[in-house]
């Protein structure tokens, strides 16, 4: 935000050089990130946090240094005026703003109140007497012109209408103002608006009543496929949960963020319906991100602006035109601020210094807040321009912030610490990770935002507001950004891994994806072939990792068309699929820029987190030797290996150390829709020697097993 020097010294007189307003003002938090030229002095460009909306102006910027040294930043009698909710243009007395026909008086201010009825019961509205150079101007209120319907949205809204005004060039001190705060000077209406905007906070709004159909404002949400265009020439689509400011027929403007060419100010225009409002920052923000539009006035509601300051900011509009009011206040009703204790313990032990109470509440009393003595401390009301201090903490911060952070004397850390550890979901992932690279795997890290891609699973959550088109959607499935790291280093061998989070079906969860192209080892310096990456080797990866973090995974049969159809398969845990294991297939692989017969693999880390752990048990080494038996036997093709395996299991009796396939053959000499298996198994007894004998008899009982799934003796 930039002001000028000259525009801040109206509110508070000050022999203090920019540079030092500058350093006051960084050491409160607002940071000065440059001192520019302008012709009309200095200007100063601050960075306000998001939690400061108060001190988007220059009376929010007097306000904070009048708090921290009223010595040497005195507040004028404009800033007095300000703060009692009536700003002025002058100083005591009468003074005629430069270059402008308006000339403003001191004078007697008369209040009257009434009560009015909105569709959501009574409203008390407040109307005050302005005095201008035409003399007194009686405010009056008509209810029936402002209709709130949303006040959940709207908290408050003054419609004030002007007539006989003018429409023409500003002042040209309002434009020197305008132009060295970095906004262009377009009218007297417009730049009026937007220097009481920056004067004070509030965001304006005008409306040619002509314009207006049936003379009347309705706060309301827009309907279903309303459409308008907004000053900027833009036709906008517009869906109910945005707030829109009405006429009887149609939207005007949208609340908050920007107005509707429909009801433009023109330069033959004579009379105004001068919005001064406050909106739901959470409401501004969500229609300003939908639309992908950005305002200065956005920029302010969406970070709050005091409710109190409507009335203050029309009525300082019609004092700069030299315009009479007809004032319409819609007050659903102010929101009780809550009392806050403040304990001298608590905000001593945070900021590790002396404060005395007295010192405390001269603070909180200059920053605007209520203050009464409690017990142990003082009772806060915070003021009403401040919505971010709600608990202790935020009032022990304005204490310190205020006190001076650089009083804060230096000391060693103290306290006990306890022993750091992992939780039981982060020791999980790091012994997943860890398995991993001792299985010779690499570990990428990839956005959890990517293009859409023929790796991913169902759709994704499209972000609205992407940076660009390759970060556009939350991700479904790791493997879009695996496959991404491959296709950069295609020509190598990969063996590639990434644990991560992934999002679907409204929740997020977490997955293991691998990756393998290219050879498994590199070839030996004696010659040889060396071997690739199949199904059967990444097959081989998932089931050591399965031992490695101690779940018995298995297969089944899947039809996910991301990978080839003859080589592809579930992972399963406890009889739930957990994931997928499979060879890309080749169009996706085309599509993707991977080498031909890429594999990949993605597993539900959660689901295997949530699984039972084997408890290994202990088993001694047997002290006698092996007997090897190996089937040679023709099997239908629908017959699982793991079938085959659990058959001949059973038959071994708990004698089977191991089992293993070693062979798999179709062609010349077998049956169409049959293949040849050979099967390795390994005999061994605990106490004694197997005979011959007993395992002759396994062998027997072991071709039984498999004759009864289909399979024939190969001669």
């Amino acid at each position: 935000m930039k002001i000028t020097v000259e525009w801040l010294k109206e509110f508070v007189e000050t022999d203090a050089s920019p540079a030092q307003i500058g350093d006051e003002l960084t050491m409160l938090g607002l940071e000065l990130e440059a001192i520019e030229d302008s012709a009309l002095g200095p200007v100063l460009d601050f960075k306000v946090t998001p939690n400061r909306g108060d001190c988007l102006s220059v009376f929010g910027l007097a306000r904070e240094l009048a708090a921290k040294n009223s010595q040497r930043y005195r507040p004028t009698s404009l800033f007095i005026r300000a703060a009692a909710g009536f700003p002025s243009a002058s100083t005591d007395g009468p003074v005629t703003t430069t270059d402008g026909p308006v000339t403003t008086t001191d004078g007697p201010v008369t209040t009257t109140d009434r009560s009015v009825t909105t569709t959501d019961g009574p409203v008390t509205t407040t109307d005050r007497s302005v005095m201008t150079t035409d003399g007194p101007v009686t405010t009056t209120d008509d209810s029936r012109r402002v209709t709130i319907e949303a006040p959940e949205l709207c908290g408050r809204y003054v419609g004030a209408v002007m007539r006989g005004v003018k429409v023409g060039s500003s002042p040209s001190k309002i434009a020197q103002r305008l132009t060295a705060c970095g906004m262009r000077p377009i009218d007297s209406i417009v730049d009026t608006t937007n220097y009481v905007m920056l004067e004070l906070g509030q965001p304006l709004h005008a409306f040619d009543m002509r314009r207006l159909k049936g003379g009347r404002i309705v706060v309301r949400t827009a309907k279903t496929g309303e459409k308008m265009k907004t000053l900027d020439g833009v036709e906008r689509a517009l869906t109910p949960e945005m707030l829109m400011i009405c006429d009887v027929e149609r939207p005007v403007a949208i609340a908050g963020v920007m107005g509707g060419e429909n009801s433009e100010v023109a330069r033959d225009t004579t009379e105004l319906l001068l919005e001064s409002a406050h909106f739901d920052p959470v409401s501004v923000r969500r229609t300003r991100r939908s639309l992908g539009m950005s305002t200065e006035a956005s920029y302010r509601f969406e970070r709050f602006v005091d409710p109190e300051l409507c009335l203050a900011a029309a009525r300082r509009v019609a004092e700069l035109l030299g315009s009479s009011l007809e004032l319409s206040d819609v007050f659903p009703g102010t929101v009780a601020r809550a009392v806050v204790l403040v304990r001298e313990a608590r905000w001593n032990a945070l900021l590790g210094m002396e404060i005395p109470v007295a010192g405390a509440a001269a603070i909180l009393t200059g920053l605007g807040c209520s203050v009464s003595q409690a017990e142990g401390g003082l009772s806060v009301v915070p003021p009403s321009w401040r919505s971010d201090l709600q608990i202790e903490e935020d009032l022990v911060e304005e204490i310190g912030r205020m006190w001076g952070y650089e009083k804060i004397p230096e000391a060693l850390p103290y306290g006990a610490s306890v022993s750091a550890g992992y939780g039981a979901e982060a020791a999980f992932r790091k012994r997943v990770k860890a398995a991993m690279l001792r299985l010779g795997f690499v570990e990428t890290l990839t956005h959890s935002l990517c293009a859409p891609s023929s790796l991913s699973v169902g759709e994704g959550v499209v972000i609205r507001h992407a940076a660009s088109p390759e970060l556009s959607t939350l991700r479904t499935s790791l493997l879009p950004g695996i496959a991404e790291v491959a296709a950069k280093n295609r020509g190598q061998s990969l063996a590639l891994f990434e644990l991560g989070r992934v999002f679907g079906d409204g929740s997020e969860r977490r997955s293991l994806g691998l990756l393998v192209s290219g050879e498994v080892f590199a070839a030996h310096w004696s010659g040889g072939k060396a071997a690739a990456h199949d199904f059967y080797s990444l097959k081989g990866v998932i089931e050591e990792l399965g031992g490695l973090i101690r779940r018995s995974l298995s297969w089944q049969a899947t039809d996910d068309a991301r990978f080839h159809p003859g080589r592809r398969a579930a992972v399963v845990l406890g009889g739930a699929r957990i994931g997928v294991i499979g060879e890309i297939a080749p169009a996706v692989c085309e599509a993707l820029d991977l080498a031909p017969a890429t594999l990949a693999a993605e597993i539900d880390v959660d689901a295997l987190l949530a699984s039972e752990e084997e408890v290994p048990t202990y088993r001694p080494l047997s002290h006698f030797p092996a007997i090897r038996r190996d089937f040679a036997v023709v099997m239908p093709l629908g017959v699982q290996y793991g079938q085959i395996q659990a058959a001949l299991s059973a038959a071994a009796g708990g004698l089977a150390e191991r089992i293993w396939l070693f062979d798999v053959y179709s062609g010349k000499g077998i049956d169409a829709g049959h293949q040849s298996i050979g099967v390795g198994v390994m005999l061994r007894h605990a106490d004694r020697t197997l005979t011959d004998e007993e395992a002759n008899a396994f062998t027997e009982r072991g071709f039984s097993a498999l004759e009864a799934l289909g399979g024939k003796r190969r001669a």
